[in-house]
C-alpha cells in the first residue's frame, strides 16, 4: 500500500509531525516547512535500506518488453509500488534507457509529488489556503526539498543497474528535536482517528 512506502507523505510514522503541524492552528508555513524538510532527509536516508529489501529496480526494464500482465506481476513484488511505477513511467518518457536519466525523472517525479501531497493536504485540513498561500508553501517545500533529489537519483540508479545501493552519508542526521514549547503545543492536537496505522 502506498501509505506504508518511505516517501509517501501518507505514510504514518515518516510524516507523523508534518500532519501534526498542519493540524495546528497555530503553526506557520515556515514552522511546517521546517518540520516536513526534517522527515523528507529522514525519509531519504532510510530509501536505500527499504530498496534492499525488494527485488532490483532493474526487473522492471526487463519487464517493460513483455506484456502488461506480465509488468503489473513484478510491480506487485516491490514493497515500493508507487516508486517502481514511477520508474516505469520515466523509462517510458526516457526511450534511451540509459540508468542514470530514468532515475533522476524519477527522483524528480518522487520529491515533486511529496511537494504536492504536502501542498493537497494543507489545502484539506483548511490550512493555507488561499492562493498566495499555497504557492508561497509549495515555493518554500519545493526549494527545502530540492537537495533530495541527488540522494535518492543514486539509490534509484544503483538499484537500476544492479549495483549495490549504498547508505545515503550526507544526511546522516536525525530529525531534531522539538522545543519544549513546540512539544507542549503539538501534544493538544490530536490527530484524526482516520489516519490511525491499519491493521495488516
Amino acid at each position: 500500500m502506498a501509505e506504508n512506502e518511505v516517501l509517501d507523505f501518507g505514510h504514518w510514522e515518516r510524516w507523523k509531525l508534518s500532519r501534526r503541524a498542519l493540524l495546528d492552528p497555530a503553526s506557520t508555513i515556515s514552522e511546517l516547512v521546517k518540520v516536513a524538510e526534517d522527515e523528507c532527509r529522514e525519509a531519504v536516508r532510510r530509501l536505500p535500506a527499504a530498496l534492499r529489501k525488494g527485488p532490483p529496480l532493474i526487473i522492471l526494464f526487463r519487464a517493460l518488453q513483455g506484456s502488461i500482465r506480465e509488468l503489473q506481476e513484478v510491480v506487485a513484488a516491490f514493497t515500493e509500488k508507487r516508486l517502481a511505477n514511477v520508474v516505469i513511467a520515466a523509462a517510458r518518457c526516457n526511450p534511451d534507457g540509459h540508468s542514470h536519466s530514468v532515475a533522476r525523472t524519477a527522483a524528480e517525479t518522487m520529491v515533486e509529488t511529496l511537494v504536492d501531497q504536502i501542498t493537497t493536504r494543507a489545502k484539506k485540513e483548511k490550512r493555507f489556503c488561499s492562493p498566495e498561500e499555497q504557492v508561497a508553501l509549495r515555493e518554500a517545500l519545493t526549494t527545502k526539498f530540492a537537495p533530495y533529489i541527488a540522494p535518492v537519483c543514486e539509490a534509484i540508479e544503483s538499484s537500476l543497474r544492479g549495483t549495490s545501493i549504498k547508505q545515503v552519508k550526507a544526511f546522516t542526521a536525525r530529525v531534531r528535536r522539538m522545543r519544549p514549547a513546540e512539544v507542549a503545543r503539538m501534544s493538544l492536537v490530536s490527530v484524526p482517528s482516520q489516519e490511525r496505522p491499519r491493521a495488516h
